[in-house]
Parts: structure tokens; sequence; C-alpha cells
């Protein structure tokens, strides 16, 4: 009879583990934003994206390569839009190792 109310003990443990700790996942899955702002954010990350691809294509297209500071041109006004571009292209000389 001992054994049996061990099992039983047991087998509510487990049981309620399992409802307890699904539950959690359900609060965690459930857990999204509204898809009309993920969509557009999605959207304009991918543009951003595209503008910088397009920016540094055509930054490395005489020299087969992009200098610290040309990344920096394309980097800037796309994903830093508030920061100042006082630089300059003067520095388009120096070579990729930054030398």
């Amino acid at each position: 009879m001992n054994r049996k109310r061990m099992v039983s003990i047991l087998l509510i443990v487990a049981v309620s583990a399992v409802l307890i700790s699904s539950s959690a996942f359900v609060n965690i899955v459930t857990a999204q934003t509204s898809k009309t702002k993920q969509d557009s954010t999605s959207s304009s990350d991918s543009k951003n994206y595209k503008d910088f691809q397009k920016c540094l294509s055509s930054a490395e297209d005489t020299k087969g390569y992009a200098t610290k500071q040309e990344i920096k041109d394309c980097y800037n006004p796309i994903y830093n839009p508030t920061a100042n571009s006082s630089t300059t292209t003067a520095s388009s000389n120096v070579s990729p190792s930054g030398e």
C-alpha cells in the first residue's frame, strides 16, 4: 500500500510539472508584437540594408575595396542619421588595413 501511495504522489507531481511548464511556454510563444509594426520594421530594415550595400558597392567600384572612412560614410546616414557627417572622402587613399 505504501508503494502505491508513493507512485500516486510521484504521478501527481509529474503531471503538475508538465502542466506548469507547458503554460509557461504558451505565454512565451504568444508574446509577439503586432504584425503591422513587425512588417513595416522588416521592410524598412531590408531597404536600409540594400541602400547600405549599394553605397558600399559604389565605394569599392574602382579599387575593389571600401576604406574604413567610406564604410562609415555609407553607414552613418542610413543607420545613424542624427550623427554629424562632417567627414570627407579625402581619406580614400588609405589602404584597407587602415595604415
